[in-house]
């Protein structure tokens, strides 16, 4: 039974918490979601489920086939293209205003927040979460409240699910923290050249270890 929360939020609880199995791949491609069993499970009607559900489905991590039960989606090759023309097109307009608006506070906070990302035994979940962090940390001085709420929503749904394939695989580690470091070094600087440079290229060299990630799943899934 839900707990602790407004009845008001209740979908958005439910879709957060269905959103997290998803994402940490306790529910499955292809799996169905029962709606009697969920709103069983939360101790709710079956209202706010099927409206988590809307939420889940405008994410694109579920289908609502007619008169069926909710299915879990995957990723396909346009989603992989789409978020990462996303990425190039709003994250370098936030940054690009953020460098010379961060204080010193605002990059120590994001250099903890990559110490954070050394720390031993981080499973899959907690390295996209700290890498979401870390960026919208990153972007949070550009004074555009509206822009850093879009690149947050692009952090949700299928974003997470692709970053996840990505830290899932070979192809994501040294690499990805290295960028970063000298992404921070070129605000830190207050060099908003060299920076929006050290962003391109980690949302390229991103886009091809997210490519890969893609590919070598669906092979494993054929």
């Amino acid at each position: 039974m839900i707990s602790e929360i407004d009845y008001g939020g209740v979908p958005t609880e439910i879709y957060r918490r269905l959103r997290d199995r998803i994402l940490r791949g306790s529910l499955k491609v292809g799996e169905q979601i029962k709606i009697d069993a969920v709103a069983k499970e939360f101790g709710v009607s079956i209202i706010p489920v099927r409206e988590a559900m809307r939420i889940l489905a405008a994410d694109r991590l579920v289908e609502l086939p007619p008169r069926r039960s909710p299915v879990v989606c995957g990723l396909a090759p346009d989603d992989v293209l789409e978020i990462s023309r996303i990425r190039l097109a709003l994250e370098p307009l936030a940054l690009e205003a953020a460098v010379p608006a961060a204080r010193n506070e605002d990059l120590d906070a994001c250099q903890e927040l990559l110490g954070e990302a050394e720390r031993p035994n981080l499973d899959g979940w907690e390295k996209v979460d700290l890498n979401r962090r870390f960026h919208l940390a990153l972007y949070a001085p550009c004074g555009m409240p509206r822009l850093l709420k879009i690149i947050s929503d692009q952090y949700d749904g299928l974003t997470l699910c692709a970053h996840f394939l990505v830290v899932r695989s070979s192809s994501h580690g040294t690499d990805s923290r290295a960028e970063h470091v000298q992404l921070l070094d070129a605000c830190r600087r207050r060099d908003v050249v060299s920076a929006m440079r050290c962003l391109k290229a980690h949302l390229d060299a991103s886009r091809d270890r997210l490519e890969k990630a893609f590919s070598v799943s669906v092979s494993a899934e054929e």
